[in-house]
């Protein structure tokens, strides 16, 4: 697993630009609901990790394209 693939809670957090424990709170609602909604994770030992990809699926979805004008 390579680290440049995968964030801590907190590192996504920052990308994010939401706090560490919204974050932490959106990571735990993906675990509880068995993925479908929340911040993509998963355990590895006692620490999380989130996707890169995941984040960057994530975007494409919440921002949808802006139609250019005509």
């Amino acid at each position: 697993m390579s680290d440049e693939h995968y964030l801590t809670i907190p590192e996504a957090a920052v990308r994010l630009r939401v706090s560490r424990n919204a974050a932490y709170q959106a990571a735990r609602r993906y675990r509880h609901t068995g993925g479908r909604e929340g911040l993509p994770n998963f355990a590895i030992g006692g620490s999380y990790r989130v996707p890169i990809a995941a984040l960057e699926r994530m975007a494409d979805l919440a921002i949808p394209p802006v139609a250019s004008p005509s």
